[in-house]
């Protein structure tokens, strides 16, 4: 119950001996839900106003860049806030790819959730007049 995301762009900035790390929070679609009914993709629309706006895969390799996700909300269960986190780096984005959906209606009319296609993707257009921002790229 009430799902906290944040997501934080890390990349690599300067030359030669002068290196430094630069963090921007990513803003979300939707950064927080009340409860988990099914799934939640978390979506960082790329637009103008964000860092990843313009940037090709050899851009986020320059910068050595890295997608931190944290995730917190209260296991109603065991009445505790439980936090996961997990990150991306420039290496592991896939690029051209959205998520497919993880469920369907079987025979009966249930809705059923497939963990084996959690993390399965489509062929998405790069071309933001052909696909929406969002859809462009995907973190695995």
């Amino acid at each position: 119950m009430d799902l906290q995301a944040t997501v934080i762009l890390m990349s690599v900035e300067g030359s030669g001996d002068r290196h430094r790390r630069s963090y921007a929070r990513l803003r979300l679609e939707l950064p927080e839900i009340y409860f988990l009914p099914l799934t939640w993709t978390v979506v960082h629309p790329i637009d103008e106003a964000s860092p990843l706006y313009g940037k090709s895969a050899q851009d986020l390799a320059d910068q050595a860049v890295e997608i931190m996700v944290l995730i917190k909300g209260f296991d109603d269960t065991f009445s505790q806030v439980v936090n996961a986190r997990c990150s991306y780096r420039f290496d592991e984005i896939e690029w051209g790819a959205r998520f497919l959906p993880a469920f369907h209606n079987d025979d009966r009319g249930h809705l059923v959730l497939d963990l084996k296609r959690i993390d399965a993707t489509e062929p998405a257009p790069l071309d933001p007049i052909e696909a929406e921002p969002a859809e462009a790229v995907t973190a695995r």
